[in-house]
């Protein structure tokens, strides 16, 4: 898999030396910078990149999976691990285009085994927007995370069985929201959510996606969403995820609104906030020291798996991460 495209070219590094790529692939030189234990391809040690695309390998073969803090009900080491074995072990295979820079685990990626036909494919959208950011979710991200995806799994137009959407910083709140509260994340929803939500109905509608849910909504919020939705003739939440490290028992009258609306409640055990950008900049220390320090911005993950559905067993699982600056 090529995650990017890029043509025959010389890169010229921070420090002013010229790496040839072929096809976008570094040609590594003898010397190298040593960076602890680690060994830095000289291409990378000293530059700096705008923009970040990484695919960790399937973590139900590299043994990143299931690697939760078991104290915990909420969690992102699994996400942690995979992307810090993508780095040890794909760095040196990374394709290059501009200052953009994409890491695969390619050893675990490709095609599925059986026909399409045989599984059911759920995604998980985590859009990372900076706490009080006042721009729309955007819509190009989204379709970049869906190419992404086709691409790490080698099925073009891709059926998404499942999706779930995960707006920035939303936690689940079994307490009702006063007036004011629902008033504001009105606003959002009208300002921040629905462009986003409307060509998610329009995938829903086309039969790219089979269901379409939101993560961590209490019952006022799924009543929002759902008046703002039907206003513009997009389609309603049919699924809503919510972890119960926030409640101890899911408040009675989501249940029935539930219920009541055909929703159907899950239980997760994903953070909250998946990836902060201070653990994006301290994973990339080691492997690309200039890039960790730079402004680089996690715009979302992208969490996927892919079950076997006559056996009910997951045969791949990972996530890809996007991050840039301006």
């Amino acid at each position: 898999m090529t995650a990017v495209q890029a043509s025959d070219d010389i890169y010229r590094s921070a420090n002013g030396a010229e790496h040839y790529f072929n096809g976008g692939k570094a040609n590594y030189h003898s010397h190298q910078h040593n960076n602890g234990d680690r060994v830095l391809p000289a291409a990378f040690a000293n530059d700096v990149f705008s923009h970040l695309t990484l695919y960790t390998g399937n973590t139900m073969v590299t043994g990143t999976t299931g690697l939760l803090n078991t104290s915990l009900k909420k969690s992102n080491q699994e996400l942690v691990s995979a992307i810090d074995h993508t780095l040890h072990w794909s760095l040196e295979s990374a394709q290059i285009q501009g200052r953009a820079i994409s890491i695969a685990d390619n050893s675990t990626l490709g095609p599925l085994e059986e026909d399409r036909s045989k599984y059911e494919i759920t995604v998980k959208l985590f859009f990372l927007s900076p706490y009080g950011s006042s721009e729309p979710l955007s819509v190009d991200h989204l379709h970049n995370a869906i190419q992404h995806l086709e691409s790490a799994l080698s099925i073009p137009s891709i059926k998404i069985d499942h999706f779930i959407l995960a707006i920035p910083n939303q936690v689940f709140d079994e307490n009702d929201l006063d007036p004011s509260e629902i008033e504001a994340f009105t606003e959002d929803v009208q300002g921040l959510y629905l462009p986003i939500w409307k060509r998610l109905s329009e995938l829903r509608q086309s039969g790219q996606i089979g269901r379409l849910g939101v993560s961590e909504f209490s019952k006022q919020q799924l009543e929002v969403l759902k008046a703002a939705a039907t206003e513009v003739g997009a389609v309603v939440p049919e699924i809503n995820q919510v972890n119960l490290h926030d409640c101890c028992v899911l408040p009675k009258g989501l249940i029935e609104y539930a219920k009541a609306e055909g929703i159907e409640l899950l239980t997760h055990g994903d953070s909250s906030d998946i990836l902060p950008k201070s653990t994006l900049a301290s994973l990339l220390q080691p492997h690309l020291p200039a890039t960790s320090a730079s402004l680089l911005e996690p715009n979302y993950v992208l969490k996927y798996s892919v079950l076997i559905s006559s056996r009910g067993l997951i045969s791949r699982k990972g996530y890809i991460v996007d991050a840039g600056s301006e």
